[in-house]
């Protein structure tokens, strides 16, 4: 990965959290593939969509027999109690933290005493010496003078990432107390669990009212906010709920499977307990600040149905004051995977750059349905009235509902009315029969024709008084 574009993103992406400094950088060189060169660079990674990562890497090390301390760089701001060592013929016997991995860390701060060019708006750019940062505002040494820079400032903060100078954001270090049974060359594995980076699906649709087709794409999108660049040859995205340990800390380390790398950016979601994790094919390699997408199945088209319901409490009543109906879309997950959560958003494909609505899909298995809330209808509106409060029957009262639908677009729509009756009402035996709900949300589908409109007449029985 190009380190230039790793540097920019750093420094930028964690400035804007704690001061708001205009500050870019620049490297000077690009780093290689390998894991020696790349900042953080571990063997396996798997975010999960809570915001957690679990980070898994192998060191091969020259222990000596008994008890000694190694340094172990670690990707991130790692969480102590989430760590796991082992390795064969030696044992953990404990650990300590440090570094600039910790959120809230300031790479500006980090940089007083060094180097830094400032570029202006015409392109111009000079040299200077940052001597100080104080909240929203930075002081810099150009030429023998002091420059003073804040947030509304046209000048831009930037400087070159080298391995003297630049503050170590990317990396936690750990110091690891090992006893070893035996000298020797020995594989040592760890887990453990970095909290900044997290991911999500999000879902872009076209939907077609003539064909009732919703063509849909969606993409994993990757949320690296930390301080440290997120580099692994192997990794998985994790989605569904996990346990979670300590009361909202993350899910606990595990050895991670070898899964086989597949030909799309996401491969094939593989089921692993009750969540499914997501195999990325080139591996992860997001650099701190930045967010990254990548698709995460293929398009798929599925047939949709777009709906127009009213739903209210039986005995409200809304006098002459009119509601629009809600505008839903539905479907049946058949594709050959199942749909993480995630925002969706849908296109309306009967006019050019017309957006229908945007919802949320929640965690749903294959084969199961899908129903978006996509905003409210223009043209359909709607009175709920309560027309007769009948209390001939003192023991058994009654009350007569109309709900009238309008219309004033060009074409006929179906509305499904769905009313929510109290605890112990039925309908009576004259109501018009239902097309859908339950005993306790009856439905009705009504025709409303194009410029007029229907109405809907219903009369429930209350629970008896004692």
């Amino acid at each position: 990965m190009n380190s230039n574009f790793h540097a920019a993103c750093c420094v930028a992406g964690v400035t804007a959290l704690s001061i708001a400094l205009p500050v870019t950088a620049a490297a000077q060189s690009q780093s290689s593939a390998n894991a020696d060169n790349v900042p953080g660079a571990v063997d396996a990674i798997t975010l999960y969509s809570q915001g957690a990562a679990v980070v898994q890497n192998s060191r091969r090390l020259d222990l000596a027999k008994g008890t000694q301390t190694v340094d172990w760089p670690a990707a991130g701001a790692v969480d102590a109690d989430s760590l796991w060592v082992a390795g064969q013929g030696m044992q953990l016997i404990g650990f300590q933290m440090s570094g600039n991995g910790r959120p809230g860390s300031d790479p500006l701060s980090a940089r007083i005493g060094h180097s830094v060019t400032l570029s202006d708006n015409d392109g111009q750019a000079r040299q200077g010496t940052l001597m100080s940062v104080n909240a929203d505002t930075a002081y810099v040494r150009v030429n023998g003078r002091m420059q003073r820079i804040t947030a509304g400032s046209p000048t831009q903060i930037s400087w070159a990432l080298d391995d003297s100078h630049s503050p170590d954001l990317a990396q936690s270090r750990l110091r690891l107390q090992l006893r070893s049974d035996s000298a020797g060359q020995k594989k040592i594995t760890a887990a453990y669990q970095i909290a900044a980076p997290s991911w999500q699906a999000s879902y872009t649709g076209r939907f077609d009212p003539i064909t009732g087709t919703l063509a849909l794409q969606a993409n994993a999108v990757i949320d690296n906010s930390g301080n440290a660049a997120l580099n692994a040859d192997k990794a998985w995205l994790v989605a569904g709920d996990v346990s979670r340990a300590g009361g909202g800390h993350g899910p606990r380390p595990m050895m991670m499977a070898r899964a086989k790398a597949a030909s799309d950016a996401v491969g094939s979601p593989q089921a692993s307990g009750a969540v499914y994790r997501y195999p990325l094919s080139g591996g992860l390699h997001v650099p701190a600040g930045i967010t990254q997408a990548v698709a995460l199945i293929k398009p798929t088209s599925f047939k949709a149905q777009r709906e127009y319901r009213f739903n209210h409490y039986a005995l409200s009543d809304t006098g002459k004051t009119r509601s629009h109906a809600d505008v839903q879309l539905s479907f049946t997950n058949h594709s050959d995977a199942p749909l993480p959560a995630g925002a969706i958003r849908v296109y309306d494909a009967s006019g050019d750059a017309q957006l229908m609505g945007a919802s949320q899909i929640g965690d749903t298995p294959k084969n199961a349905p899908v129903e978006l809330s996509l905003g409210q209808a223009f043209d359909i509106t709607g009175t709920h009235q309560i027309v007769d409060q009948s209390t001939a029957d003192a023991k058994s009262p009654s009350r007569t509902v109309k709900i009238t639908l309008y219309n004033v677009g060009k074409k006929s729509h179906t509305v499904e009315v769905s009313e929510n009756l109290p605890n112990g009402a039925t309908l009576a035996d004259d109501a018009p029969r239902t097309t859908g709900g339950t005993a306790t949300q009856p439905a009705w589908n009504i025709t409303v024709p194009a410029g007029g409109q229907n109405s809907l007449i219903y009369t429930l029985n209350l629970p008896a008084r004692p």
